[in-house]
């Protein structure tokens, strides 16, 4: 039987399903849980620890065969791996390739072992903050392309661009490398200076940056003269996203209608995406856990709804993600949202972050989330009711200004 479990109730379930996590890029996945004290003091304990490879290997072993989400983890015997590797390791480089070797088997992206300087990367984002030079990349059949430049960040006042094609990192070749260990020396915050050539339109661009702590830009919005509120949602990382998304429902309580612009957010904390939605809800479903032992815990809004019912449109496109995804969906199915741009990414999968010795960590799927209709959106995302592709006249955000303003005109 399924349990109910208002939203008072959730830190009870947050100890088992602990993170989401979303990756439309490489450490896009950022969606975890807000860390408690007792979380920050174990995973102190756990990164101070030395322990030799070889006890790395077994300990990630071990979690993966008791905490992955599917018991028959990718329908392969689980042992083979220790068996494989357990008299080979002799150095961390020997631990890394084993394990994420066994990860890799269970086919599954958000699944991955993290070192030192990732690890310390995926936990910065957390407070919205990163060291490097700001962007974000893809290893794809044409190279190493950046999917994504920060706001305010070295990469930015250099004028590279979302596109630009990563041809050497430091005189290194971009393509020869393993993309977590580009990524390490690109963003690590170790070097401070960084040597970047990217291809754009055939030309080779050459520049030299230095790395800085970056903060992430998560939210803003404004009041049109129609009074129509637009929240722009980046994502929905950090401590104080809650609060600022409280403030902004606050300073829009008075506009006639409201668009939340949820476009290339990558998701965020996962209690934040739920405190978030239970400000706009009476005691609604936000989502429906289901965990690797098949049960259900439905996880409702409790009585702290600010927003005063008005007409919303959320924009999506491909690259809203995750708990992100919970958000819009959420609204659409409680509040009738009405949902313009493009199929959103599509994940739906539970991540709990682990801490383990050698300053390293584990990224492992667990669980997996419904939305309040039900729906499973795995690989298909939530589709608009209003499908439009973008262009640089933004079609997609003044399609939802004519609709808001034809749908309150209706109602008079």
């Amino acid at each position: 039987m399924d349990n109910e479990v208002s939203k008072k109730s959730i830190i009870i379930i947050i100890t088992v399903i602990a993170v989401i996590l979303i990756t439309a890029g490489y450490f896009i996945d950022t969606d975890i849980l807000k860390p408690t004290f007792f979380d920050k003091m174990l995973r102190k304990i756990a990164i101070s620890q030395t322990i030799s490879p070889k006890r790395l290997f077994v300990k990630t072993w071990r979690i993966s065969r008791n905490s992955y989400i599917d018991k028959t983890m990718n329908n392969q015997d689980w042992a083979r791996w220790r068996l494989r590797y357990f008299k080979k390791i002799k150095t961390m480089d020997d631990a890394n390739v084993a394990i994420n070797s066994m990860l890799a088997s269970l086919n599954d992206p958000y699944t991955k072992f993290l070192l030192s300087d990732g690890f310390n990367k995926q936990m910065l984002m957390l407070d919205s903050k990163i060291i490097g030079i700001g962007i974000m990349v893809n290893k794809t059949e044409k190279g190493v392309i950046i999917n994504h430049i920060m706001d305010n960040s070295p990469a930015q006042a250099a004028n590279f661009i979302a596109g630009d094609t990563i041809v050497s990192v430091n005189g290194e070749n971009a393509a020869a490398k393993d993309i977590d260990k580009l990524i390490a020396s690109i963003e690590s915050g170790k070097v401070k200076k960084v040597q970047l050539t990217v291809k754009r339109n055939n030309q080779l661009i050459t520049k030299e940056l230095s790395a800085k702590d970056i903060p992430i830009k998560t939210m803003n919005y404004k009041i049109t003269k129609d009074n129509i509120g637009i929240i722009t949602l980046s994502n929905i990382l950090g401590n104080k996203s809650i609060n600022d998304f409280k403030s902004i429902l606050k300073d829009t309580n008075n506009t006639k209608g409201l668009i939340i612009d949820l476009r290339n957010n990558y998701g965020g904390i996962f209690i934040n995406a739920l405190q978030m939605a239970n400000y706009m809800l009476d005691v609604d479903k936000i989502v429906s856990i289901e965990s690797r032992v098949n049960k259900k815990y439905q996880i409702y809004s409790a009585d702290e709804k600010i927003f005063t019912n008005k007409p919303i449109v959320i924009l999506i496109n491909k690259k809203t993600a995750s708990a992100a995804e919970i958000l819009a969906g959420t609204l659409k199915d409680n509040l009738n949202a009405i949902l313009i741009g493009e199929n959103s990414f599509g994940k739906n999968t539970i991540q709990q972050i682990i801490p383990l010795a050698n300053k390293t960590g584990l990224i492992i799927t667990t669980d997996k989330y419904l939305l309040p209709s039900g729906d499973d959106i795995y690989k298909k995302g939530l589709k608009p009711e209003i499908e439009i592709q973008n262009t640089n006249k933004d079609v997609q955000l003044e399609t939802g200004e004519k609709l808001l303003n034809s749908i309150v005109k209706n109602k008079k």
